[in-house]
């Protein structure tokens, strides 16, 4: 294919050939990368009803890229200390473990679309700045938050 995909974390050799086997190697199938992740089942599907939102509707497949794809995002959780990694700990904490398995798994799927659309290596440096700077709101809104505490307890 020309490039290493093993360089992502969570992706190796064994969940690899899962995925190009059912996919290939040609991408053209998919328009853009939420294509890819809506046939995969992993984008969001929300219920609205009369325009209100109402909760979020859970679909099943039996698409074995899918499910690689879901076990490596729940390995990563695991094991990885990188960005995916902080994003699966920081998303259970937060939201519990299924949603932040799909999430996790979505990202893995964007990145292996992109990569093997594109034909580009891995870079991590982007997703550790994305990382970064949801740190850094988080930093932020924290500080604002304690300062509006403080002002009301001086009331």
């Amino acid at each position: 294919m020309g490039i290493d995909l093993t360089q992502v974390e969570g992706f190796d050799e064994k969940m690899l050939p899962d995925i190009l086997c059912i996919t290939g190697a040609d991408m053209g199938k998919w328009p853009t990368a939420q294509h890819f992740t809506g046939w995969l089942n992993l984008s969001p599907r929300r219920q609205i009803t009369g325009g209100r939102y109402t909760g979020n509707q859970t679909r099943r497949t039996g698409n074995p890229a899918t499910q690689a794809l879901r076990l490596s995002a729940q390995s990563v959780g695991a094991k990885s200390k990188g960005p995916l990694g902080t994003l699966y700990r920081r998303l259970s904490a937060t939201k519990g473990s299924r949603t932040a398995v799909k999430a996790v798994a979505r990202k893995l799927g964007i990145l292996f679309y992109t990569l093997v659309k594109n034909r580009v290596p891995y870079d991590p440096r982007i997703t550790a700045e994305r990382i970064r700077k949801q740190a850094d709101r988080d930093t932020r809104r924290l500080h604002n938050m304690a300062k509006k505490s403080a002002m009301n307890s001086k009331k």
